[in-house]
């Protein structure tokens, strides 16, 4: 914690199948039968989106040459005014519905959602570029459905047509049982996180996956921190203008605001701010590690807006949470806030996060 100074399928060989009890055979062979569904379903879903991809590419092929044509006659185009208009929507839907585009990916999703919306009113040639490129750029992946608690997992078709699990357990335990049922080469991209890390990576999944995140870097370049030892962090900022939340959640349950406002209104940095954080230096506190031991994090939130539910967190003038703001109520407060902020409702967000595992030792 921090004191004051405050403070991560491949089938089994022919010949090690026939060397296994019969058993294990069997809940191998059965654990194969599985997977190889899985991959017909997955190609299948595949072949499906590669070929609403391919519809949108004409229908907005077809957008573009009635905009050329628009603007000759000196008309003020839009998608709809285009001869594609009833096509581009339906595809649009299409693709933003489909259970293979990358849910994470938000900025394609809301373009292809703004195609899709009526009497909205259209873009331009920039933003048939925008969708065509996300129309590419779209990853395949699927929900891995077995309940596991504190994890996150997706099956994940790789170029080379193997399909693999990605993502994060919360433990040994969980990834051997993944090991032991999908074989290790399936599973070795899966990571360990413990709570809270891996309750916040789901929480954040959608800022997660942004392209285009702050970056977190402890300036000893060490994640895991001894008592007394340096804290001291540092902060990129994303690639454009952002309200920034930060907290650190530490191992005996509590979560500390290291960045409240100062003012009535939050301060916004400019894209690709270094923001420091416990160095010392300047006039900033001195953060070192301090008992409890265990799992600790730095979650980073930057929004192009304010974050009301996050904003309501502060009291009073040093912007401190309420003692009773502890890892559960702090992490399920975030993932209904980032829910309500990217509702449809709300209107396009710009939201980015990080997640940076520590481990404090004695």
């Amino acid at each position: 914690m921090i004191s004051k100074p405050l403070r991560v399928l491949e089938r089994a060989a022919l010949i090690g199948l026939l060397l296994l009890p019969t058993a294990v055979v069997s809940q191998q062979t059965d654990a194969l039968r599985a997977i190889s569904g899985m991959v017909n379903e997955a190609n299948r879903k595949i072949i499906e989106m590669q070929k609403a991809i391919d519809d949108t590419e004409a229908a907005l092929s077809a957008w573009e040459t009635e905009l050329q044509r628009s603007t000759i006659t000196g008309r003020n185009a839009t998608i709809r005014q285009a001869g594609s208009s009833a096509i581009v929507p339906d595809v649009a839907r299409d693709i933003a519905d489909h259970p293979l585009v990358l849910e994470a990916d938000r900025g394609c999703q809301d373009e292809f959602t703004a195609v899709a919306v009526p009497n909205l009113a259209r873009g331009d040639e920039q933003t048939k570029q925008r969708l065509v490129t996300c129309a590419r750029n779209i990853v395949p992946r699927v929900r891995f459905e077995l309940p596991i608690e504190c994890s996150n997992l997706f099956w994940v078709m790789n170029p080379d047509g193997r399909l693999t699990l990605d993502g994060h357990v919360k433990d040994a335990v969980d990834a051997e049982e993944l090991k032991a049922k999908f074989g290790a080469a399936t599973v070795a991209n899966v990571i360990e996180r413990p709570f809270p890390v891996c309750s916040a990576l789901e929480a954040l999944e959608l800022p997660l996956s942004s392209k285009d995140r702050p970056k977190i870097r402890m300036l000893s370049n060490k994640t895991r921190i001894a008592f007394e030892e340096s804290l001291a962090f540092e902060i990129e900022t994303p690639d454009f203008y952002s309200f920034f939340y930060l907290a650190y959640l530490q191992a005996n349950g509590a979560v500390v605001n290291l960045a409240p406002r100062r003012s009535l209104i939050r301060e916004q940095h400019p894209p690709s701010t270094v923001l420091r954080f416990g160095d010392g230096r300047d006039g900033r506190q001195t953060y070192t590690a301090s008992a409890p031991a265990g799992t600790e994090a730095i979650i980073g939130i930057a929004s192009r807006s304010p974050i009301d539910a996050l904003e309501a967190l502060e009291r009073g003038a040093t912007g401190a949470f309420d003692r009773d703001v502890d890892h559960a109520l702090y992490l399920q407060l975030l993932r209904e806030s980032l829910e309500d902020e990217y509702s449809l409702s709300r209107g396009r967000r710009e939201i980015s996060a990080e997640v940076l595992h520590l481990t404090v030792v004695p």
